[in-house]
């Protein structure tokens, strides 16, 4: 029997998308549950194959079928909000009462789920992603950050993210022990299974997966690679690099701002958002995942920013507050799609 998906979000307006994504089969089947995260706990999430919190519009579970993850494989997923981090409020952090990783945390250690993918942005780097990857160990999971923008997938905007995952230790170890075993039977051995699942756990605590100079142990590096560790340097793809970059430290505003090449006829500047030719380029990148702007676009600290070419939300739209509130809320599938791909390789 393939178990139903879990579906966790308190904006009603949200819960009826889903509904109606559900019934469409354009996501996994499975029950939506409208309370605050608070008033979740482990025993209502038994039963379920995929559990995605803070669910949105959705994304993760696109971003499962679109990877071809089974409808019943155990994953969590959990986009925690991002008010207390972002750029766009007080950052606040911890000390924001809408910060809510805590809870899902609290989840997390009561269920202990296979695989653990959250998203966030990246504000949460100096504010709280060492402590949300401290959590996640401590609860014996090998874990690991990434930051990859939505322009990655050729999607026609910068939209930087932070991509958490988590890998349970025991799981996985036990899981290779099973394959590796002579009779390639599950059920011969239940009971040696069971205790030597129990022992891994027990190894694999808070002490288990850092030593004394606070590296990951050799089992963590092993399962998710020598990225695992942050670049410790101020060079291209470090921490201190891009924050640095975002400070815009040692730059002269000439010399951050350069202009590109003259933008091709029909390519679209930020003064023609709305005119004809904004609408076939969108065509044109969903129907080929090509965004035409990024030959023409001009460049901040050496990356380049594309042009909008991207119409407004046009007065007459139905919903369209809350439309946009939910766009600006959710993930880029695609994106999530290709770690969940990496993920099962």
């Amino acid at each position: 029997m393939i178990r139903p998906a879990y579906y966790n979000e308190i904006d009603p307006y949200l819960c009826d998308w889903l509904r109606n994504l559900i019934a469409a089969g354009l996501i996994p089947p499975g029950d939506v549950d409208d309370r605050d995260i608070r008033s979740v706990c482990a025993d209502d999430l038994r039963g379920y194959g995929q559990c995605h919190f803070f669910a949105g519009v959705g994304g993760f579970a696109y971003a499962c079928r679109l990877a071809g993850w089974p409808n019943d494989e155990e994953i969590w997923t959990g986009g925690f909000p991002c008010q207390p981090f972002s750029v766009a409020g007080r950052q606040r952090a911890q000390a924001d009462d809408r910060h809510l990783w805590p809870e899902l945390r609290r989840l997390i250690a009561s269920a202990r789920p296979a695989v653990f993918l959250g998203e966030n942005v990246s504000g949460l780097i100096p504010l709280g992603l060492d402590g949300v990857l401290a959590d996640l160990e401590t609860e014996g999971y090998a874990s690991r950050a990434i930051v990859v923008p939505a322009c990655a997938v050729n999607a026609p905007h910068r939209r930087d993210r932070v991509w958490i995952v988590g890998k349970h230790l025991a799981d996985t170890a036990d899981a290779q022990r099973r394959s590796q075993s002579t009779g390639g039977n599950v059920g011969d051995r239940p009971d040696a299974d069971r205790a030597e699942t129990h022992r891994r756990s027990a190894e694999l605590g808070e002490a288990g997966l850092a030593d004394r100079d606070g590296e990951r142990s050799g089992e963590a590096r092993r399962l998710c690679g020598r990225a695992t560790q942050w670049s410790a340097g101020s060079g291209e793809g470090g921490v201190e690099h891009t924050a640095r970059e975002r400070r815009r430290e040692g730059r002269s505003q000439s010399a951050v701002w350069e202009r590109g090449n003259a933008p091709a006829p029909g390519a679209g500047g930020l003064g023609d958002a709305d005119d004809a030719g904004s609408q076939g380029r969108i065509e044109h990148w969903q129907r080929t995942g090509q965004w035409d702007a990024w030959t023409t676009s001009r460049t901040l600290a050496g990356r380049r920013v594309p042009e909008s070419g991207i119409r407004l939300l046009a007065d007459g739209v139905s919903a369209r507050i809350p439309k946009l509130r939910a766009a600006g809320n959710a993930i880029v599938p695609q994106v999530a799609a290709e770690i969940l791909r990496a993920l099962r390789a």
